[in-house]
């Protein structure tokens, strides 16, 4: 025990003397957050408002065409300029996407409309007796070619990009089939029966389709604060290992471990005394950086951190990812024979740790083997711990597996460093 608090109280008392570093202990993280928080929220925002710019040539100029042209230039994801109604505009709509000035071209062909409407009496023709088929007139219906839409897309357009157009334009094709539908029935009704429909129904909403997050709260719905503050959050708590393996180090170096293994006792108080010590100061780093997504972070016009009402399964987990940064940092710097190699592997590994964990890029746009080699980071277990509680809602007990994979970390990291250590001290 008193090897234990012999090294707790020194470990305090050097972090407390400097004060310059605990400034950039806590400081720099909380720089870091706003910083990438700022910039994460203006890239999103710029790809909301960011219109796809799309060139249209339409040479039908009758219902179909007029109505795609109408769709697409409403929608909030295109930019449509039209570029001509004649055949020379084509020529000058191809020119435009190679040269880079429009990703998408649309030719929207002569006779859409007419070739609609003739494939539609087609096919009515085809479910009334044959004593009927001259309901239309005299002159024979045959099946006409598709209507035609041609796009032109610039080789450097992205899938994504042509996926959307392409949705897009199906849905707006399918909507004018359903208008001229209706007028082409319409007109047979009032031949037939004498009976003129008034065309006011609306037949275009009539599946409501909402976009909802799942969950028992509706106020948590994810936004660039709750995705960044604790991914951030998590990286410089396990950025702690570059300050906890310097001190171990520094220790050997002096000869100030060598006296504190005079004392009678095992070396694992040693070594708990240093995660103690820097367990509470990842614990106050965490608990300071989530103030900052709370109450800093909307004075720069950003969404405040919600958190919900799980204080204690936070501050719970929090812990458990203290844990894991500290025990992470004790074995490194067990392990490390100078500062510098324990600087550039504990920084260099946490940067990997964080990458292949989701940190910088989100799990889910990863390959399917990228996604399964995060499950080995540490920073992926405790980034999954926090989406389940700050977007999820969750409780102790649905982020409980989270928890013990970390404590399950901390204790592997321990185990290893007593062994190492107690290996060198025989040798």
């Amino acid at each position: 025990m008193s090897k234990y608090i012999a090294t707790t109280t020194k470990d305090i008392k050097l972090l407390v003397r400097d004060i310059a570093g605990l400034a950039m202990l806590f400081g720099m993280p909380m720089v870091l957050i706003i910083v990438m928080t700022l910039l994460q929220d203006s890239t999103f925002k710029a790809l909301e408002e960011k219109k796809l710019p799309i060139a249209i040539v339409n040479l039908d100029q009758d219902t179909f065409g007029v109505s795609i042209v109408e769709g697409l230039s409403t929608s909030k994801f295109f930019h449509v300029s039209e570029l001509g109604r004649n055949y020379n505009s084509i020529e000058e709509l191809k020119k435009q996407v190679t040269d880079g000035n429009y990703q998408i071209g649309i030719v929207i062909n002569k006779d859409a409309s007419n070739l609609l409407r003739n494939n539609i009496k087609y096919n009515i023709l085809q479910q009334l007796p044959a004593e009927d088929s001259l309901i239309f007139g005299n002159d024979p219906i045959s099946l006409m070619k598709s209507v035609g839409i041609d796009i032109y897309f610039d080789p450097i357009t992205k899938n994504s990009f042509k996926q959307s157009i392409v949705s897009a334009l199906n849905q707006y094709s399918s909507g004018v089939e359903s208008k001229i539908m209706f007028e082409v029935y319409s007109s047979l009704f009032q031949e037939l029966l004498g009976m003129e429909m008034r065309n006011q129904g609306d037949f275009s909403n009539l599946v409501d389709v909402q976009t909802l997050y799942a969950g028992d709260n509706e106020e948590f719905v994810p936004n660039s604060v709750q995705h960044n503050v604790p991914a951030w959050t998590i990286f410089a708590m396990f950025f702690i290992v570059i300050p906890l393996a310097g001190n171990i180090i520094k220790e050997r170096e002096s000869g100030i471990s060598t006296r504190l293994r005079i004392i009678a006792g095992s070396n694992l108080p040693i070594i708990l005394g240093k995660v103690t010590t820097f367990f509470f100061v990842g614990l106050i780093q965490a608990i300071s950086m989530l103030l900052v997504g709370i109450f800093v972070l909307p004075l720069f016009g950003l969404p405040q951190l919600i958190i919900g009402g799980n204080y204690l399964t936070l501050l719970v987990l929090t812990a458990s990812i203290s844990l894991a940064a500290s025990g992470y940092g004790v074995v490194i710097g067990t392990i490390a024979s100078s500062q510098e190699q324990a600087s550039i592997f504990g920084s260099i590994s946490v940067v990997i740790l964080a990458a292949i964990g989701g940190i910088w890029v989100p799990v889910f746009i990863m390959s399917d083997f990228m996604q399964i080699l995060s499950m080995i980071s540490p920073l992926n277990w405790a980034l999954n711990g926090y989406y389940d509680v700050l977007l999820r809602n969750s409780g102790m007990m649905e982020i409980m597996p989270y928890m013990l994979t970390l404590i399950g970390f901390f204790a592997f990291c321990i185990t290893i460093a007593w062994f190492v250590r107690n290996r060198r001290e025989m040798a």
